[in-house]
C-alpha cells in the first residue's frame, strides 16, 4: 500500500476533507431556533428593501423639484418666445429693441406673428414693430402678435406709442378692443377690468356694440358693468416704468433742440426757451458722443451742459436757460 501522508500535507484540500471525516456528526438545531433564525433574516431583508426604495423615491423628488425650480426659473425669470405649436413660420412683424432686467433674447431678436412674448415681474421689453411703433411691455405681461399692428394682451400692460397722425394700432383682450388714433397710450388687464390710459391723441374701446373714446390726459376704466372717466396728468409716477425701455436717444449729429423735442414727446414735457433767440440757437448746437444707459433725466442734463447751456423742469415744462451772467 502507498504511503500518501506526504501528499495529505502538501495538499489543503485533502486535509479538509480528512478532518471532516473524523469529526463526530453535528447536532441538530432545534426547531424553533431555526424558526427565529429565519424570522430574523427575513425581518432584516425586508428592511433593506423598504430602506432602498425609500432612497430611491427621496432621490427622484429631489430630482423632480430641482427640475421643476429649473422650470420655474426658465418660466419667470426669463422673457419667453413660446413657438411650441410648431416652426417659426408667422411673418416677422417686430424686433426687440430694449431689455430692463434678465432675458433670454437679445437685442435685434426678430419677432413673429403668433410669438406669445412674457415677461416675468422683474423684466421689461420693448419691441419696434415694422410700421416704426413703439411697444413697451410692463413687468408681468404675456402678450401676443397677431399682424404687424395687431397684438392680443392676456395679462398685465403695455404702451404703445405709434408715432403718426393716425396708427390704427390694436390692442385685443377678452374685455374690449383698443385702437388708437395717433397717440401715446397704456392698456393694463387687472383682475376683472381693463384699464386705459391715454397720454396723447385719442384711443376707442369697443366691445359688443358699446364703445367709449379717451382723449389725452384721461384714464378709462372698462368692466362688465360699463365705463369710468377720470383725467390723469400725461407725466409723473404712473408713466415711469415705459422710461426704463424707451428707445435708445441718439445724440451724435443731432442738434440740441431736436433732442430736447423728441425728449419732450416721449415724456410729455412742454420744452419752452428763456428767449427766441435761445431757442434759434438750440437749433445750430450740435451734439457728440453718447448718452446710452442714462436714465432720461440724466441724458437731457449732459447734453444741455456740455452745450453750455442750463435747464428747469418743473412739472411738465422743460424750460432751458442761459447760464447766469450770460449775455
Amino acid at each position: 500500500m502507498t504511503d500518501n501522508r506526504e501528499t495529505w500535507a502538501d495538499d489543503p484540500d485533502q486535509r479538509t476533507i480528512r478532518l471532516l471525516r473524523l469529526a463526530d456528526p453535528r447536532a441538530p438545531v432545534p426547531d424553533a431556533s431555526a424558526e427565529r433564525v429565519r424570522a430574523a433574516v427575513y425581518t432584516e431583508w425586508k428592511s433593506s428593501i423598504r430602506r432602498r426604495a425609500v432612497r430611491r423615491r427621496l432621490f427622484a423628488s429631489v430630482m423632480f423639484a430641482g427640475l421643476s425650480v429649473g422650470v420655474l426659473l426658465l418660466n419667470r425669470s426669463w422673457i419667453v418666445v413660446d413657438r411650441s405649436a410648431g416652426p417659426a413660420t408667422g411673418e416677422q412683424v417686430a424686433v426687440v429693441e430694449r431689455i430692463d432686467g434678465r432675458t433670454a433674447l437679445s437685442l435685434n431678436d426678430v419677432v413673429r406673428s403668433g410669438d406669445w412674448i412674457e415677461t416675468d415681474e422683474k423684466t421689461r421689453v420693448a419691441l419696434r414693430f415694422s410700421d416704426g411703433t413703439s411697444l413697451r411691455l410692463d413687468a408681468g405681461t404675456r402678450l401676443r402678435p397677431l399682424a404687424p399692428a395687431v397684438i392680443e394682451l392676456s395679462m398685465g400692460a403695455v404702451y404703445i406709442d405709434t408715432g403718426r397722425e393716425s396708427g390704427r394700432f390694436e390692442v385685443r383682450t377678452a374685455l374690449a378692443t383698443a385702437r388708437d388714433i395717433g397717440t401715446q397710450f397704456e392698456v393694463r388687464v387687472l383682475d376683472e377690468s381693463l384699464r386705459l390710459r391715454v397720454r396723447t391723441g385719442a384711443v376707442e374701446l369697443t366691445d359688443r356694440g358699446r364703445s367709449v373714446t379717451g382723449r389725452g390726459g384721461t384714464e378709462i376704466t372698462w368692466s362688465g358693468a360699463g365705463a369710468v372717466s377720470r383725467p390723469i396728468a400725461p407725466h409723473g409716477p404712473d408713466w415711469e416704468w415705459t422710461a426704463l425701455v424707451e428707445p435708445p436717444l441718439p445724440i451724435e449729429g443731432v442738434a440740441l433742440a431736436d433732442f430736447l423735442a423728441r425728449v419732450g414727446r416721449e415724456h410729455a414735457l412742454d420744452v419752452r426757451y428763456a428767449d427766441p433767440a435761445l431757442a434759434r440757437e438750440a437749433s445750430d448746437i450740435i451734439l457728440h458722443g453718447s448718452v446710452d444707459g442714462l436714465p432720461w433725466r440724466d441724458a437731457v442734463d449732459v447734453a444741455v451742459r456740455t452745450s453750455g447751456l442750463q435747464h428747469r423742469l418743473e412739472g411738465a415744462v422743460l424750460l432751458l436757460l442761459r447760464p447766469r451772467g450770460a449775455p
